[in-house]
C-alpha cells in the first residue's frame, strides 16, 4: 500500500471503528509531507509549532548534554512524533531529526482546532489514538525502569527488529542506556547462544 493517507487510515481501523464518512473526512483533511535525511524537524530550543504521524522513515529524538547526544526514541512506522512542549509556547528539551527520508502526516495546533470544531467526530477518534499511543508509551517507560539493559535490547530486537539495521549502533546503545562497547558484548554473548 504505497498510498499514505491509506496506510493511515488502516493503522486507525485497527484500533479504532469508523465508517466511510469518517475515512473521507481524514483523506480530506490529512497533510502529508516530506522531509529529507537529515532535516531537523524540531531543534532543542525552539518552539513546537507541528507534530507527526510518521508513515514512512525514521525519525530520531535526542537531547545534546555534557557534549553528548541521549537518544530518546525513534518514532518509525505509524509512531507519533509529538514534541513534549507541543501546544504550550516553552521551548523544546529535545530535537526531532530524521534519520531516513520520511513521509509523514503533518498538523498545528490551528489545523487541529479547526479540524475538530467543524468535524466533531474527529476529536473521538484522535482521542481513542492518543490512548493508544499513551499506553504504548508508558509501558517503554515501564520496561527502561524495570529490565536490565540485555532485557531492553532483547525486547527492542524482538518488537522492533528492523530499528537495529537501520540506525547506527551507537544510536542504538544511547537510546538503551547504555554504552556502545556494552551493546556489543550483549551482541556477541547473543550470537554465542
Amino acid at each position: 500500500m504505497s498510498d499514505p493517507v491509506e496506510r493511515i487510515l488502516a493503522y486507525l481501523g485497527e484500533h479504532v471503528s469508523f465508517d466511510e464518512a469518517d475515512r473521507q473526512l481524514i483523506r480530506s483533511i490529512t497533510r502529508i509531507v516530506t522531509y529529507a535525511k537529515g532535516t531537523i524537524l524540531l531543534a532543542e530550543g525552539d518552539i513546537a509549532r507541528a507534530n507527526w504521524l510518521v508513515v514512512e522513515g525514521c525519525v530520531r529524538v535526542f537531547h545534546r548534554g555534557d557534549g553528548e547526544d541521549r537518544t530518546l526514541a525513534f518514532h518509525t512506522e505509524l509512531y507519533p512524533a509529538i514534541p513534549p512542549t507541543y501546544g504550550t509556547d516553552a521551548p523544546s528539551p529535545v530535537t526531532f531529526e530524521c534519520m531516513e527520508d520520511v513521509v509523514a502526516s503533518a498538523s498545528t495546533l490551528e489545523e487541529e482546532a479547526r479540524a475538530f470544531a467543524e468535524h466533531p467526530r474527529l476529536e473521538s477518534v484522535c482521542r481513542s489514538m492518543g490512548e493508544v499511543w499513551m499506553a504504548r508509551l508508558q509501558q517503554a517507560t515501564i520496561d527502561v525502569a524495570t529490565r536490565t539493559p540485555e532485557e531492553r535490547y532483547l525486547a527492542l530486537a524482538e518488537t522492533r527488529p528492523d530499528l537495529l539495521q537501520r540506525v547506527p549502533q551507537y544510536q542504538i546503545a544511547s537510546f538503551l542506556g547504555i554504552q556502545p562497547e556494552t551493546l556489543s558484548r550483549i551482541r556477541r554473548r547473543r550470537t554465542r547462544r
